[in-house]
């Protein structure tokens, strides 16, 4: 049996729903900004959702790829991502390209990456709006779950939200999406870290896994 924390669905795969986002209501004028940079497609249904003015020619930065194919489907022109699907290396990479620009941060309310402070640190101009938020669910009634499984995690909020009603067992195999959900798992023997950082990818990984 392979799992997935979230609700996105997937051939083979059984959901384990523990979260749901909210979105935010705001309202921002992206015309007076230069660069936009969102921490995942959250960000940019909240921004469709809300009362804003759009400018789809605005510099869009990702932190992945999905969500820069996300942002073009709906319309924005240029869109960049970094190599690598991390908030420090999206920061890290495009500094340069921040200097002396207004930039505008559409986030969650807790984020794991730090690319606030570092871009702060580095005297960009950054203008912050919380546009949505995880929320944990209250689980009146847990799943039972077969073991031994794989279990596929995105996002270290899943992890923390999954241990307050199930644990694993040593026989377990964990894939995850990253380096800081990985984190949450140091002693475990059986972790998988996915190459490229996306859910089609997570899923590839864990079915490919011998359990």
């Amino acid at each position: 049996m392979v799992y997935f924390i979230g609700r996105e669905k997937f051939d083979g795969i059984e959901n384990i729903v523990l979260n749901e986002i909210r979105f935010y209501q705001f309202n921002v004028n992206l015309n007076d900004f230069d660069c936009l940079i969102i921490s995942s497609k959250n960000s940019l249904k909240s921004l469709i959702q809300s009362s804003s003015i759009l400018n789809f020619n605005i510099s869009l930065y990702a932190v992945g790829s999905k969500s820069a194919q996300f942002a073009k489907s709906i319309g924005f022109v240029n869109v960049k991502y970094p190599s690598c699907a991390y908030g420090k290396n999206l920061a890290e990479e495009f500094l340069y390209e921040f200097k002396n620009k207004k930039c505008l941060y559409l986030r969650a309310k807790k984020i794991s990456s730090c690319i606030d402070t570092y871009l702060l640190n580095n005297g960009i101009n950054l203008h912050q709006v919380v546009a949505y938020e995880n929320i944990a669910l209250k689980i009146k009634e847990k799943m039972v779950l077969n073991h031994p499984a794989v279990f596929i995690f995105s996002a270290p909020s899943s992890v923390k939200q999954f241990f307050k009603f199930y644990s694993l067992k040593d026989d377990d195999k964990i894939v995850v999406i990253g380096e800081s959900t990985a984190s949450l798992f140091k002693k475990s023997k059986n972790l998988y870290i996915c190459k490229n950082q996306d859910l089609n990818s997570c899923i590839h990984l864990a079915k490919s896994l011998d359990i």
